[in-house]
Formats: C-alpha cells, sequence, structure tokens
C-alpha cells in the first residue's frame, strides 16, 4: 500500500510539471519590434501604437468566399503560426479584416496591397486574391521567427502601414530536374518558400530524347498529380511551367494551367538566347548567370558541398537588376522580370539542391519585387538573419553565407595601409593576429579599420554564432 500510495503521489506531482511545462509554453507574450520583412516593401511607416493579437484571433471576409482557395491558404498560415483563427461576420469586432476592392485600387495593381495595423485590429485589402495574399504574407513575417514552432498567448505588433507592389510581373525560379522526379511534397515545399517571398513562377526543365513529343496534358498528369499540383501552386500564386528543348536549340516554356473539369492544360511559350520570350516577343525575362545561377559555389569552396565551378555569393547575387540605372528607356519597359535557375541534378538529392536555393532566393525576390530605391545591401543582409531563422523554423536547408573576409585597403602614407575588414554575414565575430600564430578567441578581435605596415602577415578566423566558421584565412598586406 505504501509503494501504490508514493507512486500515485509521484504520478500526480509529474502530472502537475507537464501542465505547468505546457501552459508556460501557452503563455509566452512577445513585444514586436520594426519587422525585417523580404522583400522590402513599396512604402512602410511605424507608428508609435500597438495592437496585440490574441492566440485565437477573430477574421472577417469581404469580397470573397470564406471558403475560397486564398482563404483556405491564409487559415492554413494562421494554424502554421499556433494560432487558433475563428471567422466572424464583418458587423462583429475582428481582430483581422481581410477586404477585396469592389472598385479598382489602380496603385495597387494586380498584386499589390495595403495592409495596416492599428490600435484598433488589422486590416488588409486588396484588388485580388493574390494580393491579398501578399499581403498575408508580410504579416506572417511581422511575427515573431519561431511562431511556426512556438506557442504565444498574445503577440503584441507595431502600429504600420505597408503599402505595396511588384516592381516585375514575372518573378520566377527555373530548375533543371535532368532525370530527377521530385515528389508532390518536394515540390510543394519549394512553391511555399517562392509564395513566402512573392515570386510567382516555378519552371521545370526537363529535356526530351530525340523523337519525344511535345509536353501533353495526359504527359503532365503522369508526371506527377498533374491537377492537384497545379491547383495547389495557383491557389499559392505560383504558375508552374515545364520546359523542353526544341528545334534550333531554343527552350520551350509550358505553363501549365487548371481547366474547369480539373484536367491541365499546356500553353507554350519560348526561351531564346538566354531571354524568355514570354508574349510572343513582346516583353522578355531577364536571366544572367553571373547573378542568376544557383548551381555555383555560394561560399569557400573549401568549406561546402561540391558545386559547379564559379562563385555565387548573397551579396553577388542581390545585385541583379533586370533594369538597371541607365537602362534606355524603351528598352526597361519592355522588361518583363527575371528568373534565378539552379540544376537540381548536380547536388545528389532535393534537399542540397536547396541548401544551394537558400537564402540566395531571397535575393533574386528582392530584385524582382523592391523598386530600385527600396533596395539597400546593408539593410537586406540584416533582413536575411532574421528570415534565416525562419527558415530553420520550419524545416528547410540553406547555407549561412559567406564568411570569406573582405578587405578594403585605403593608402597612408608610402608605407602604411588602413584596413577594413568584413563578412558577408552580420554578427560574425573576427579575431587576428599579426605574430604568425593562429588566431583564437583570445586574440585581438577586430572592431573597426586598423593601420597595417606593408608586408605585414595577418592570420584571420571568423566566429558566427558562438562557432568557429570555416578556416583560419591568410593574408599579406600589400
Amino acid at each position: 500500500m505504501q509503494k501504490f500510495v508514493i507512486h500515485s503521489w509521484l504520478r500526480r506531482v509529474l502530472a502537475v510539471l507537464a501542465v505547468a511545462l505546457v501552459c508556460s509554453a501557452c503563455g509566452r507574450r512577445v513585444q514586436v519590434a520594426a519587422p525585417q520583412v523580404v522583400p522590402e516593401p513599396v512604402f512602410y511607416m511605424q507608428k508609435e501604437g500597438t495592437f496585440t493579437l490574441p492566440s485565437a484571433p477573430k477574421i472577417s471576409v469581404v469580397g470573397m468566399g470564406q471558403n475560397s482557395g486564398t482563404m483556405r491558404v491564409v487559415m492554413q498560415m494562421i494554424r502554421h503560426a499556433h494560432l487558433r483563427p475563428k471567422l466572424v461576420p464583418l458587423q462583429k469586432d475582428s481582430d483581422i479584416e481581410l477586404l477585396i476592392y469592389d472598385t479598382v485600387n489602380p496603385e495597387l495593381g494586380s498584386e499589390g496591397y495595403l495592409l495596416e495595423v492599428r490600435s484598433s485590429g488589422i486590416s488588409l485589402s486588396a484588388n485580388t486574391e493574390v494580393g491579398l495574399l501578399y499581403g498575408f504574407q508580410t504579416l506572417v513575417q511581422m511575427l515573431p521567427t519561431d511562431v511556426s514552432s512556438s506557442n504565444y498567448r498574445s503577440i503584441t505588433l507595431p502600429e504600420c502601414t505597408v503599402l505595396d507592389y511588384p516592381r516585375f510581373p514575372f518573378r520566377g525560379l527555373c530548375v533543371d530536374l535532368g532525370g530527377l522526379r521530385p515528389t508532390d511534397k518536394e515540390l510543394r515545399r519549394w512553391v511555399d518558400v517562392l509564395c513566402t517571398y512573392k515570386m510567382n513562377r516555378l519552371c521545370m526543365r526537363m529535356p526530351r530524347g530525340e523523337g519525344d513529343a511535345e509536353p501533353t496534358a495526359g504527359g503532365v498528369q503522369e508526371w506527377s498529380a498533374g491537377a492537384e499540383l497545379v491547383a495547389y501552386a495557383a491557389a499559392r500564386g505560383v504558375q508552374l511551367s515545364l520546359c523542353g528543348d526544341t528545334v534550333g536549340g531554343d527552350t520551350a516554356l509550358f505553363d501549365l494551367v487548371q481547366l474547369g473539369e480539373g484536367r491541365p492544360a499546356v500553353v507554350s511559350h519560348v526561351l531564346r538566347e538566354g531571354l524568355a520570350l514570354a508574349r510572343a516577343g513582346e516583353r522578355v525575362v531577364m536571366n544572367m548567370d553571373e547573378y542568376c545561377c544557383l548551381d555555383y559555389y555560394q561560399a569557400d569552396p573549401r568549406y561546402q558541398p561540391a558545386a559547379a565551378q564559379g562563385m555565387l555569393t548573397l551579396q553577388d547575387a542581390y545585385r541583379f537588376d533586370p533594369a538597371p540605372i541607365g537602362t534606355n528607356q524603351h528598352v526597361a519597359a519592355g522588361v518583363l522580370g527575371g528568373y534565378a535557375t539552379l540544376t537540381v541534378p548536380l547536388f545528389g538529392s532535393w534537399r542540397e539542391a536547396e541548401y544551394m536555393l537558400l537564402p540566395r532566393l531571397l535575393a533574386t525576390a528582392e530584385a524582382l519585387w523592391t523598386p530600385q530605391k527600396g533596395r539597400d545591401w546593408m539593410r537586406f543582409r540584416r533582413s536575411v538573419e532574421e528570415q534565416k531563422d525562419r527558415l530553420e523554423a520550419r524545416g528547410y536547408q540553406f547555407c549561412e553565407g559567406s564568411f570569406t573576409p573582405q578587405f578594403e585597403a585605403r593608402r597612408v602614407d608610402a608605407e602604411t595601409m588602413n584596413i577594413s575588414i568584413a563578412t558577408e554575414v552580420p554578427n560574425t565575430y573576427i579575431f587576428y593576429t599579426l605574430d604568425g600564430s593562429t588566431p583564437t578567441r583570445s586574440s585581438s578581435i577586430y572592431l573597426g579599420p586598423i593601420n597595417l605596415r606593408r608586408g605585414t602577415h595577418i592570420k584571420i578566423r571568423p566566429v558566427y554564432k558562438n562557432e568557429p566558421r570555416d578556416s583560419v584565412y591568410e593574408y599579406v598586406i600589400r
């Protein structure tokens, strides 16, 4: 009897402890500071007030059905954020109001949105369901980075206004699948991440053997779930395409669209000389290997998985601009957008290819969405740090970035140079020595530009998130 009583008491104590742990996890409250959204919106203004979003937000919908494809995606996103949404009529007080305009707002176009966080609640409005979806992606990026893997009792957001729309209508990723046939689950993961960063095209290149016919609806269904996959992507604002070689070495782009009966249909365009002629040559889609080929190494090859020879860091990818300043206005007006490319079979598996995709895809996304005047590398690299936390919480593979030291040398006098050292990744500590010894955490830490005599042998060790990265880099000051 004594033994039974003790065991019963232990079980009660353990049960109370378990409940306390669960409650403490569910009881977290957080106040969000200025959000780090990617791509950077066209306009963002933060105000002094706040709004606290409860764990069970009330949502009202105007201008579209509560069971529409977009609303199903929105509700799924809210639940993935460990919130428990409840749909309510418009007349009742709601925490989030979603509105499709009955009169078109010309400033927003077909993919833009207006997001307002007020002290009384959140209002999100757009001309289309796609615009509403993109606006909701921005709202999700305002939530804590671990919201997909943690529970919050409430989340306090800053009052703000976001007005946003894309710079280019075609924002894509073209993947060469070779003989690899990804599963629908793998493709959906990439559709999800494209939607997160407001990319709207996923083109899959599958070379055909000699004598093979052009892709057909039946062939599409045979290769994948066809209509289901097309519908899944379309509900997230992503158009799926298949690519194949044609006579003369051109590449045909076959858009997969959904018919009323649920069957996928195929619409053909042509890619020539590296430019996608998307409307019979009226407008073009830009792609430049030096900024867009994600097959290349993204950091020091000595410390990275095998990749194609060449280097394309996150900072390199951020330099992509389909219509840079100085482009003839008639040419610029004809640019439809751009896309990044990735050859999946080079990397052995879909997950390894995902490591090559991220976070460089974010640089392409911002190049194609954000206006030129809103782009800033130093701000973007800080935003990517937050996005890496979000990607990790969702289980995506990604590269931390390049830790190769970046030097800037300025002449002080005939014998002395002023040296600035940085890395692509913010919050990286740089330990260094000048006596030939290997740097440790007890060595000098770089805090700002230093004067070094020509011929000085400097050794550098980068440390990020309390872990040494890469190895020791050695340089001689010239």
